[in-house]
């Protein structure tokens, strides 16, 4: 997971959402009712703010997945925030299968636009942990299968990305020309950038191969 910051509201759903939530409220068995916030103009928003990522396991959205929009706060324990822009945001099909209807006050799931979630998740290599007595980040990681084997695709992809990672990285380490070496820098820096997939992993690694902070310079 990577810290994120919410766009400006897009106007379709500012001019909108009122007039949508009544409408909703008032037959919410409507699925057109019901899925407005689909509306292309705000999935695409959704889309920029998280570098077409999902928030949760930051798998690439269209990669294995179109992305399903996301309600934080899940409309089966709130539906007054089912058009509430600051409670949507985009996952893979696969992190929101799992988190479903998930919700609990005080043991809710990390929000990236919210919590410092890159203090409190931990990388070990294609899965990830959390840190000691978070019990937030535990859940999220838990409730996701983030933390084992068990999401066979999403750690295979991963794993491609540590290769090739560690193939620029040796490259880096070893070049002696002054232009190719800053080359494989810029490379190394658009894998960490935080619209990047799986960046907040391949910083782990950068920084454990103690080349971090040189690539950042």
């Amino acid at each position: 997971m990577r810290n994120l910051q919410k766009l400006n509201e897009p106007d379709i759903l500012a001019k909108n959402k009122e007039q949508w939530l009544q409408d909703y409220l008032s037959d919410s068995d409507n699925k057109y009712k019901r899925t407005k916030y689909r509306h292309k103009e705000i999935k695409e928003a959704l889309k920029q703010e998280t570098g077409d990522k999902c928030i949760y396991c930051e798998s690439k959205i269209g990669h294995n997945t179109p992305g399903d929009i996301e309600h934080k706060i899940p409309t089966s324990k709130n539906k007054t925030l089912h058009f509430t822009w600051h409670n949507l945001t985009i996952a893979c099909t696969e992190c929101n299968r799992r988190k479903n209807d998930y919700y609990q006050e005080e043991k809710e799931f990390l929000d990236p636009y919210e919590d410092d979630v890159e203090s409190l998740i931990e990388h070990y290599g294609a899965t990830v942990g959390w840190k000691s007595g978070e019990s937030r980040a535990e859940i999220s990681v838990k409730i996701l299968e983030l933390h084992n084997s068990t999401r066979t695709s999403l750690i295979f992809r991963k794993i491609e990305k540590i290769e090739d990672l560690n193939n620029v990285v040796e490259r880096y380490k070893k070049e002696s020309n002054p232009m190719i070496k800053q080359l494989m820098k810029k490379q190394l820096e658009k894998m960490s950038d935080r619209k990047s997939e799986y960046s907040a992993m391949v910083m782990s690694i950068l920084k454990s191969k103690n080349i971090l902070k040189t690539i950042q310079q």
